[in-house]
C-alpha cells in the first residue's frame, strides 16, 4: 500500500489521483488512473517509475494519448507521461538525438527545417518519439526504424543502450514492444537544395491527403486495425477498404462511430464509452472475417480493455 506522503516525496512532478483518462486521450475515452504522474525531468521520470516497479504496482507508460483506448473503468496502477520528462532534441550534423516524450511531428518538421531527410513524411502521426518507435510508425514510404542508431531504456531501475544491430524492426512492430525507451539517436540524410523542393512537394501532397481522407476534425485514435499482409490481401484493399466492402461506414454504437471519410478509424461523435468503440471493432473483425477470410489485427493499444476485446 502506497502512502500519498511516501509518493509525493518520491515524485518531484505532478501527481493526480483518480485522473481522467480521457482528458488524456485523443480518442476523449477512458476512466481514471489510480496514480497519474507527470514528471518534471529525465530524473524524475526514472525515479516514479522505479518508485511504482519497487511497490509491485503497473506502471503504463504513455505520451500524447494517441493510438489508445483506455476502459471506461480506466487504469489500475500508475500512469506516468513522457512529453514533459523526456523532452530531449538535439541535432549534431545529421545526427538526432531526441527524448521520447517528444512529438514526432515537431522532430520531423524541426530536421526537415534543417534539411534533414527521414523523418518529414513522418509528420502527419500524431504520436510521440517512444510510441512511433515501439510501433516502428511509417508513411508514405519512410519508417522511423530505417533511421535509428541506438535506442536507451529503462532496465532494471538504469538506463541501457541498444545499438541499432540488436534491433529489429517489422512493419508496425519492433522488438522494443513491452520496453520503456528514454531516448533514440537517429542518422538523417542531409538533402540537398533539390531534393529538400522535391520532398516538400511530396510532403505537402501527404498532407492535403491526409487531411481529405481522414476524419482529423473528430476525437480518434487513428488507424484501428493494422494493414494485412501481401498474402491475405493480394489485392492491397488495406483494412479500410476491406471495411467499407462490408457496408460498415458510418456504423455507429453508442457515441462511437466508424468513420465515413475512412472505415479504418473510429470517432468519437460525443460522449463515446470504450465499450461502444469495442463493440464496433469486434464488428468490423468478424465482418471482415466473414466476407475477406481475414482477421485483422489490432493496431490500436488496448488499456484496461485487454481481457475484453481481441
Amino acid at each position: 500500500m502506497i502512502s500519498t506522503e511516501e509518493l509525493l516525496a518520491a515524485v518531484k512532478g505532478t501527481v493526480l489521483l483518480g485522473e481522467p483518462m480521457k482528458d488524456h486521450t485523443t480518442l476523449r475515452i477512458g476512466g481514471p488512473a489510480d496514480f497519474f504522474i507527470d514528471p518534471l525531468d529525465r530524473e524524475d521520470f526514472c525515479r516514479a517509475y522505479s518508485f511504482f516497479r519497487k511497490h509491485g504496482l503497473p506502471c503504463t507508460v504513455i505520451g500524447r494519448g494517441s493510438n489508445i483506448l483506455v476502459h471506461d473503468e480506466g487504469i489500475r496502477g500508475a500512469v506516468i507521461l513522457t512529453t514533459r520528462a523526456l523532452g530531449e532534441f538535439s541535432l549534431a550534423r545529421s545526427m538526432l538525438t531526441v527524448g521520447a516524450g517528444v512529438p514526432l511531428p515537431v522532430a520531423a518538421e524541426k530536421t526537415f527545417a534543417q534539411s534533414l531527410g527521414g523523418l518529414e513524411m513522418l509528420q502527419g502521426i500524431p504520436g510521440t518519439i517512444g510510441g512511433a518507435l515501439v510501433m516502428n510508425a511509417g508513411a508514405y514510404g519512410q519508417e522511423i526504424g530505417a533511421v535509428v542508431s541506438w535506442v536507451e531504456v529503462l532496465g532494471n531501475g538504469k538506463p541501457k543502450t541498444f545499438c541499432r544491430e540488436g534491433l529489429s524492426f517489422g512493419y508496425r512492430r519492433s522488438s522494443l514492444a513491452g520496453s520503456v525507451i528514454l531516448r533514440a539517436a537517429m542518422r538523417l540524410e542531409k538533402l540537398s537544395a533539390g531534393e529538400v523542393e522535391k520532398r516538400s512537394a511530396l510532403r505537402s501532397e501527404a498532407i492535403a491527403r491526409r487531411r481529405l481522407s481522414q476524419p482529423l476534425d473528430r476525437p480518434n485514435a487513428g488507424s484501428v486495425f493494422r494493414n494485412p499482409s501481401r498474402e491475405e490481401d493480394p489485392e492491397g484493399l488495406g483494412a479500410g477498404r476491406m471495411i467499407e466492402a462490408c457496408g460498415l461506414k458510418g456504423v455507429r454504437y453508442g457515441g462511437a462511430a466508424i468513420s465515413d471519410m475512412h472505415a479504418n478509424f473510429i470517432v468519437n461523435e460525443g460522449g463515446a464509452k470504450a465499450s461502444d468503440v469495442l463493440e464496433l471493432i469486434a464488428t468490423a473483425r468478424e465482418r471482415v472475417k466473414e466476407k475477406f477470410g481475414v482477421l485483422l489485427q489490432l493496431e490500436v493499444r488496448l488499456l484496461g480493455c485487454e481481457n475484453v476485446c481481441c
